[in-house]
């Protein structure tokens, strides 16, 4: 059996060993002398704590025995040779020593990182300098973090560049800014972060001429939300897709530097509500986020009805290539605003309608999409309330070329219970004397 394993070429034993867990790699070294120290070549790093706090082992001594793992893993793999390095921790330790691991990962020029540390992890200056100096090497940077306070060195130019950086994943990084910061990221693709502060009194302007994707998701706890973060701007020319959410408002200003250049975007904003907290300007803020998007094709914009009112619409321009508008549980009058600003659209898929002012609507102009172009409305959580009845009936006798109307009954609605028949009944009956539309029920 040595024998056979002996004969296996170098490039093939670095191969099988680097597609195991670096502790199993390590072990496998010892079947064979000529595996003995193949072990320092592998060319993926899978270090976990959790490996070692199994429950057959002595938890007292895993914690030293991980970290004299990790310093020899460290120590013995050669500068250069690492493509990727994954760093998960589940248990505490010294901020140090973490910096200490971080730095020496990013030393040895590490083209995909990913660190998940359950505990605080505050970047020390040299880390912090490091990063920023000294990573075109990066390809891949992923940060999950409980909490990691990074102060952003000052730069000698007044901007940083990684130069190979593809995909930017952060979470609950918290960055300290004391001057106007450009980040030039040239073959970006990807840029998702979760709960990160951008502390600063200057703007950061993330430029990525590649960024496909942006996902930005913000649950702040109400404390946090008394600090103020700075106004992050994009720079990209050809954005795919776009997601903003968050709980109670949006805690940092966004702008697209050129927002023409979104046109084929997908575009997905949803802030939903915590408890009793209600931000008056949580409306306007999401509107004035929205409005930079007005050339899309596409629109999930889910707001409760509470923050959203047709006087903070009014900022909303005409969205004059938007073909499908999938909105919350809104009002008939932010309904009938978002209709009047959509000219051409095709689908319309909303959670269902708080209230319908008849009066309102028999005396507004009917929206040029009712008329022309609007040939799909689906109800995805049908109450099958009044106000939800008076509009799918204002759809069948105003919408001209419309198709198909679809119900999906909210969680708790029977099929086959009065309330829904009756709804069904005064439908139909609708339908018949105005429309011939197909009448779906989920």
């Amino acid at each position: 059996m040595e024998d056979l394993i002996s004969n296996l070429p170098d490039s093939l034993i670095t191969h099988i060993i680097s597609c195991l867990p670096t502790k199993d790699a390590v072990r496998t070294s010892v079947l064979s002398k000529k595996w003995l120290n193949h072990w320092i070549s592998i060319t993926k790093l899978d270090l976990d704590d959790g490996v070692f706090y199994s429950q057959r082992r002595n938890k007292s001594g895993a914690k030293q025995n991980f970290i004299n793992f990790v310093n020899r893993t460290l120590l013995f793999t050669p500068r250069n040779n690492v493509e990727s390095l994954s760093l998960v921790i589940t248990k505490d330790y010294d901020a140090s020593l973490l910096n200490a691991w971080i730095f020496c990962i990013l030393e040895k020029c590490v083209k995909k990182i990913c660190i998940n540390a359950i505990c605080e992890v505050p970047f020390s200056t040299l880390t912090s300098h490091y990063l920023f100096y000294h990573s075109n090497y990066l390809e891949e940077l992923v940060l999950k973090m409980c909490c990691c306070a990074i102060k952003v060195p000052p730069s000698s130019y007044g901007y940083f560049t990684f130069g190979s950086l593809k995909v930017l994943n952060l979470c609950a990084i918290i960055f300290t800014i004391e001057e106007s910061l450009v980040i030039h990221l040239p073959v970006l693709t990807k840029f998702k972060t979760k709960n990160c502060l951008w502390l600063s009194a200057y703007d950061v302007t993330v430029e990525a001429p590649r960024l496909k994707t942006v996902c930005i998701k913000e649950d702040f706890k109400p404390l946090t939300r008394e600090l103020r973060s700075c106004k992050i701007k994009f720079s990209a020319s050809c954005l795919k897709e776009f997601t903003y959410c968050g709980h109670d408002g949006i805690m940092q200003p966004i702008v697209l530097s050129n927002p023409s250049v979104a046109y084929d975007a997908y575009v997905n904003i949803i802030i939903y509500k915590r408890g009793s907290i209600v931000d008056r300007e949580i409306g306007s803020s999401a509107c004035l986020l929205l409005k930079q998007f007005s050339q899309v094709k596409c629109i999930k914009f889910h707001i409760w009805g509470e923050a959203l009112t047709q006087q903070k619409m009014a900022v909303l321009p005409t969205f004059a290539m938007l073909s499908h508008l999938d909105l919350g549980f809104v009002s008939g009058e932010v309904l009938m605003s978002f209709l009047q600003k959509t000219p051409f659209l095709n689908t319309l898929v909303f959670q269902g309608i708080s209230k319908f002012n008849q009066e309102l609507l028999n005396s507004a102009v009917v929206p040029n999409c009712l008329a022309s172009t609007l040939k799909v409305v689906k109800f995805d959580n049908a109450r099958v309330s009044e106000p939800e009845l008076f509009c799918a009936k204002f759809f069948m006798e105003h919408c001209i070329v419309l198709e198909r109307m679809n119900f999906s009954l909210v969680n708790g609605r029977k099929g086959k219970s009065p309330v829904i028949e009756e709804f069904k009944e005064k439908l139909y009956l609708s339908k018949k004397e105005v429309s011939s539309v197909i009448l779906e029920f989920d």
